[in-house]
């Protein structure tokens, strides 16, 4: 049967509801671990978690495209569709009744404090103040790495409906949409998706070379077995220093695929340059390397 599934296939899943916070700085954050640390800290701090959600929730990202009639034109082609708008809204139920989330869900509100009291209340007129500086959601994905949905300058424009029942919690449902910050920010939509990896630990290989039958050519053995999508990759140095790579880090068009057993023809001239051999996954990133000084056979 011809099916998709691969063994990165259940690493890729998105799991559970994951978690909003409101005006939350990422951009120091390199990797999973660094922006898990970020989180804990928001946690800790509280005073910008929208709240704790019901059901999870929906990210969507709509379209106006508009492809011009012309006569004689048939079919579009490339070239011939246009962006005309763009509209990005995370949507959620909060099921957390706090003066955060009231005020994010009123949208343009104003809210004061004194003492043990705080009193929100609507204005008429929505005022740059209002608009949510970031509105960030997280969520998990099953190999580790996390996902980060960013809206900026969001504002909840669902009407404001604080639902409540006998022997149930009061619910706030809420569809916070995104905004450019300003007349002359048209490059790009105001949102952005953010992967992060985990740091990880690029592992070892072992492999040799030996002259191949061929001028030019050499033969790169490893004992290294490679697991479901894995593939080989190498890359060419100098003498004095082989080309490195980090665990995670893309093989990007500088590599060239290897199928584990073939004799490579390198050219006479690589004779003792260093190679690198890495083993890489699916998408490309690494996993293991190892390198050793190029034997071509030159006569």
């Amino acid at each position: 049967m011809t099916s998709p599934i691969r063994s990165e296939t259940f690493k890729n899943l998105q799991l559970n509801a994951g978690i909003f916070i409101k005006n939350f700085d990422y951009s120091a954050a390199t990797d999973a671990e660094t922006l898990k640390t970020a989180i804990a800290s928001a946690i800790t701090n509280g005073t910008n978690l929208l709240g704790a959600t019901r059901g999870g929730g929906t990210f969507t990202a709509t379209r106006e495209i508009r492809t011009p009639e012309v006569d004689g034109m048939r079919y579009g082609f490339i070239g011939s569709d246009f962006v005309d708008s763009v509209d990005a809204y995370l949507s959620t139920t909060l099921i957390e009744v706090t003066p955060t989330s009231i005020k994010a869900c009123l949208g343009n509100a104003t809210s004061s404090s004194s003492g043990k009291v705080t009193t929100i209340k609507m204005h008429t007129a929505i005022e740059d103040a209002d608009y949510i500086q970031n509105l960030c959601w997280i969520g998990d994905i099953a190999d580790g790495q996390l996902v980060l949905i960013c809206l900026k300058n969001s504002l909840n424009t669902a009407d404001f409906a604080l639902t409540f029942t006998d022997k149930g919690e009061g619910t706030l449902a809420a569809e916070f949409h995104a905004r450019q910050a300003n007349v002359d920010d048209y490059d790009y939509a105001p949102f952005e998706i953010v992967y992060f990896e985990t740091s990880g630990t690029l592992g070892s290989i072992t492999v040799t070379s030996a002259a191949g039958t061929n001028v030019g050519e050499t033969a790169l053995t490893t004992t290294t077995t490679l697991a479901s999508g894995q593939h080989f990759v190498y890359k060419i140095g100098t003498s004095s220093s082989a080309p490195s790579i980090g665990y995670h880090e893309e093989a990007d068009y500088t590599w060239t695929e290897w199928d584990g057993s073939s004799a490579i023809n390198v050219g006479a001239s690589a004779n003792g340059k260093k190679v690198t051999l890495a083993v890489v996954n699916a998408q490309n990133k690494a996993l293991k390397s190892g390198n050793v000084a190029l034997v071509v056979k030159t006569a």
